[in-house]
């Protein structure tokens, strides 16, 4: 299965319109972040693990959680994102199909020495619009499609909604 390793805070600086968001209040562009690439894991069937830092903070704990299918992993304060992600890397398997997403020259360099595949943000960024881009094209009128989306997806409690997605991204066989 193709893994996808992103360096969230990275992305979020360098994406104009996640970038503007994080200007008025952070959380909301990690969150739309996390939401588009569960949007892209699901379309291209890929493993995507987020890395946020959080060693700036003292209060913060190292976590990790999935959040629509994405692993969302906080660095907590004793490491920072870059250390996750090394870790991350080291710890992939030779038959993992591993792609990292940052513009860190350090991190690209280290996955680079492993031979492991990275793309710059902005590269991810036209990556993730082109697929979007299809998904939208092969529903149609997305605006109609998205109106009754979320007013199906309010109805269905948490653990439904999961479970969908788990079989949207062919992790569990219907029933």
């Amino acid at each position: 299965m193709e893994r996808l390793i992103v360096d969230g805070y990275n992305i979020i600086f360098a994406w104009p319109e996640l970038s503007a968001v994080k200007d008025v209040k952070l959380e909301d562009a990690r969150d739309l972040l996390i939401s588009v690439l569960a949007d892209y894991a699901a379309m291209t069937r890929q493993k995507v693990t987020v890395v946020f830092d959080s060693h700036r903070r003292p209060d913060a704990e190292a976590s990790t959680q999935t959040v629509n299918g994405v692993q969302v992993v906080y660095s907590g304060r004793k490491t920072s994102a870059d250390h996750v992600i090394e870790r991350l890397l080291f710890e992939a398997k030779a038959s993992d199909e591993v792609t990292v997403a940052t513009s860190d020259a350090v991190q690209r360099d280290l996955a680079l020495g492993r031979q492991i595949k990275t793309v710059s943000a902005l590269t991810l960024k036209s990556q993730v619009d082109a697929v979007l881009a299809r998904r939208n094209e092969q529903i149609g009128d997305s605006r109609a499609r998205s109106d009754i989306a979320r007013r199906l997806e309010d109805r269905l409690d948490a653990r439904t909604r999961e479970r969908l997605n788990q079989i949207r991204r062919g992790e569990l066989p219907p029933k």
